[in-house]
């Protein structure tokens, strides 16, 4: 069980089970991920607000369903695995989302081109199989980001990560076994 942190879903629980592949993101790591971006560190403290947000890797859509309830537009979330998305379909009609929560069923790392780009894009992929490169470039290649997008991602404290060009790092921490990095898309 996974449950919302903060805002209007507090305390709603996303089911999870014990025989799926995913690995969600633990309450502590998003916790620190929010209140990072609702402090106004690099942003105003109104990133959330009305953005339209990316869940990459999204397994449970946990990260997704925490920006929902702190206020973001609409949530998109991929995942290779259907099982994973109708999950999310299901958690996002309990919560009375459903119009808000749109799920794609594809390879993160061989998108095709956005019918729009997002303001916020998490990444929490599969660890040690070099996935968060590759979904970079498709992301940067495929229009899927805003200027100025925040990129927020998820991998195990040993994993380093090179971005392009296009990418400034705004933050790189480590949280336990997992390290947190923040990047901003400039743009080619």
């Amino acid at each position: 069980m996974i449950r919302i942190i903060a805002g209007k879903h507090k305390n709603r629980i996303i089911k999870t089970k014990k025989s799926s592949n995913y690995r969600p993101s633990t309450g502590k790591f998003r916790e620190a991920i929010f209140s990072i971006l609702t402090s106004g560190e690099y942003l105003d403290n109104l990133v959330l607000i009305d953005a339209r947000v990316l869940d990459v890797f999204a397994g449970t859509g946990s990260l997704a369903f925490e920006a929902l309830s702190h206020g973001a537009l609409s949530v998109t979330l991929i995942d290779n695995v259907q099982a994973h998305l109708q999950d999310a379909k299901n958690f996002a009609q309990i919560i009375g989302e459903e119009n808000n929560v749109t799920t794609l069923c594809m390879d993160a790392c061989a998108l095709p081109k956005a019918l729009y780009p997002y303001d916020l894009v998490f990444m929490d992929p599969p660890y040690n199989l070099g996935l968060v490169e590759k979904a970079l470039t498709s992301l940067v290649r495929s229009g899927w980001l805003k200027v100025g997008a925040l990129i927020v991602i998820e991998v195990p404290k040993t994993e380093d990560i090179k971005p392009n060009s296009s990418m400034e790092l705004l933050r790189q921490k480590t949280y336990g076994n997992n390290k947190l990095i923040m990047l901003k898309y400039k743009a080619i």
